[in-house]
Formats: structure tokens, sequence, C-alpha cells
């Protein structure tokens, strides 16, 4: 099977960075550490819209995928569906370049916590997949 491996032109340039990581400071001990290819910054896109809760953001009051809210909700199969249908819906929406590959929602019960584990790649290469784990505690 072949693959058509497509570069986004901006990624050629070394120098040009594409956006600010989300982890802001670096052990170098500069404050904004800058993305300078699309899979990093399609990345960084991808825990902002996790780690946000709806209403968070100015101007864009659905901007985001509530995870905590669900915490303080009784975790159930319906709920986790309705999580899942929310996350797949928000990154329709806010970031349509990005396709999910895997998601997978882990509850702890006792612990009130929830194990996110996030498996993306940019919709037109389809093969660089990344992953992304997040712990969200109550």
């Amino acid at each position: 099977m072949a693959y058509i491996i497509q570069v986004n032109p901006i990624d050629l340039e070394k120098n040009i960075a594409l956006g600010i990581d989300l982890q802001f400071s670096d052990k170098v001990g500069s404050v904004y550490r800058q993305n300078y290819t699309s899979k990093e910054q399609a990345l960084s896109n991808a825990k902002n819209l996790l780690l946000t809760e709806p209403g968070e953001r100015v101007m864009l009051p659905n901007f985001g995928c509530g995870l905590r809210r669900t915490l303080f909700e009784q975790l159930s199969k319906e709920s986790l569906d309705a999580l899942d249908a929310r996350i797949r819906g928000s990154f329709q929406n806010f970031l349509p370049e990005i396709f999910i590959e895997e998601l997978t929602l882990t509850p702890e019960y006792d612990r009130n916590r929830l194990f996110v584990k996030l498996s993306i790649s940019l919709q037109q290469s389809g093969i660089d997949t990344q992953t992304i784990l997040l712990e969200v505690n109550g």
C-alpha cells in the first residue's frame, strides 16, 4: 500500500515558529518554548483543548471538553459515552485538522480520577501518530 506523505510547506522553514508549546517554560530558563513543526503544534493544540473547560476561553464559550466537570458527576457507562462524544465533537468543531485515532477513558471510581488516552494524527498525513496521556483528579 502506498502512502502519500504531504509536508506542510511551513514545516520546511526551520527558523519560523508556528506557535507556543503548552508547557510554558523549559529547563534553560526561557519563558516560552516554541513549536516549529505542524506535528508539535497539533499536539499542543490538542492538550489545550482537552484541558480547557467550556466557558474559560474569552469570546469562545464552547471551547473545551469539560473533563474536570465530569469528575463531579456520577461516572457510569452513559456519562463516559457522553464525554467521549463531547471530546470528539470538540475536536471536530475546533481542531478539524486533527484526526482522533484512539480515545480511551478509564475511570478510577474510588479515587475520583479519570485517565484519558488520546492518540492523534494530522488529517493530511495520518502516519505520525502521537499519544497524550492525561490524569484528571477531582
